[in-house]
């Protein structure tokens, strides 16, 4: 039976990893850089692993993994987390030597991450993005203020979920932000706002030769933060023109392993508008698996061969609920921003909905969640990448 190692069990996202590999029964190894983690917790990982820090010992990293995936053979290698997997790229030939992985070259996801440069490839395929600017200082801002039409949103070039994006509604709004913000996040882009609600991700994996071979779309009903983020309830839906859009994105970019896309139906004209490309797994994977798509089986078999069967099918009206925390912050900060009681929020079983981290077959993670509050409040490096 073959063995997968998977890092960054922090994150949701990674306890889907492990809850969609363990339907194959699959030995299934975790790691992160503390004890206090989620997947860390789940019955479904046969050994567990605290290794050096990603962020601050790069080197001892890849060091520790090297020595544990001989030593306890491990045949495939999974990375949930962008940091990660930009680390195991960037040491893509030395790692392929003592395991397989299926991401793209570090070059392509250091691309795919930059908004900047995806929001220009989509405007040659004649893909809709919000109207777009490039600043790199305040001063810059300043001197197009005249020019801009509010509502802007203001966004780091390279970043994941809503870190550091701020929304401006007029000049006052601008006066308001830090002064560390360029420091802290490096360059931004500003852009119009695109009205409406309608956000949804396309989720897709593509082989070695960069042809898409599974593709899922779910709709954001919930998010936080409620101004736009990630999704903490959603439902899976068919939505074909999506599909495409990423499928024509991704393809032109010659990408290869998972990625997920981001767009927002603009209410003014109902075009679809490309709003960010994310070169990892995604938050809400759990969704995906409990419809009927199992990308982390696929990324292993992937890894494996190369290449896999296409899946297009699963089902839809399939719900995924982020309670702890996501839902629970999007229901507090509806309350401090005087909207209306969401009552749908107590609305605790539903037919077809699943739980994030909650599972009745594998409860101790939500311990694990819990405790990962420690590390949240003590680490500042957890504090920087936490979603």
């Amino acid at each position: 039976m073959n063995r997968i190692f998977v890092t960054d069990g922090y994150w949701r996202k990674t306890l889907a990893v492990v809850r969609g590999l363990a339907e194959k029964d699959l030995k299934i190894g975790i790691g992160e850089r503390t004890h206090f983690a989620p997947a860390l917790f789940s019955r479904y990982a046969h050994r567990k692993y605290v290794y050096p820090s990603v962020a601050q010992k790069p080197a001892e990293f890849i060091a520790w993994l090297e020595e544990t995936v001989k030593k306890d053979k491990y045949d495939v290698l999974i990375t949930p987390e962008e940091e990660t997997e930009l680390l195991i790229a960037a040491n893509k030939k030395k790692v392929e030597q003592f395991i397989k992985v299926a991401i793209p070259d570090y070059e392509k996801i250091v691309y795919a991450r930059d908004k900047f440069q995806i929001f220009k490839q989509a405007k040659k395929l004649k893909i809709s993005t919000p109207d777009t600017g490039f600043v790199s200082s305040f001063k810059s801002i300043k001197n197009n203020l005249n020019n801009l039409q509010y509502p802007l949103v203001l966004k780091p070039r390279v970043g994941t979920g809503s870190k550091g994006i701020k929304y401006l509604c007029n000049n006052d709004d601008f006066e308001q932000l830090e002064e560390g913000l360029f420091k802290k996040y490096g360059d931004f882009l500003i852009q119009e706002y695109i009205p409406g609600d309608e956000c949804y991700g396309v989720s897709v994996i593509f082989n070695r030769k960069s042809k898409m071979r599974s593709a899922f779309v779910h709709k954001k009903i919930r998010q936080y933060p409620i101004t736009g983020g990630v999704s903490t309830y959603a439902v899976s839906v068919k939505y074909p023109e999506l599909v495409v859009l990423a499928e024509k994105m991704l393809q032109s970019i010659g990408w290869y392993g998972v990625a997920n896309i981001e767009f927002k139906i603009d209410k003014r004209n109902n075009i679809p508008k490309l709003m960010e490309v994310n070169p990892r797994f995604w938050g809400s994977l759990h969704l995906a698996v409990k419809s009927g798509i199992n990308f982390p089986y696929l990324l292993y078999q992937l890894a494996l061969t190369g290449d896999i069967d296409t899946v297009f099918d699963y089902q839809e009206g399939i719900k995924l609920r982020w309670l702890v925390q996501g839902d629970l912050l999007n229901f507090a900060s509806s309350l401090a921003k005087k909207h209306a009681i969401n009552w749908k929020f107590f609305k605790f079983y539903e037919k077809d909905l699943h739980y994030a981290v909650l599972s009745l077959s594998d409860p101790m993670p939500i311990l694990g969640k819990i405790l990962s509050l420690i590390d949240y409040c003590t680490s500042e490096e957890m504090r920087q990448f936490h979603d």
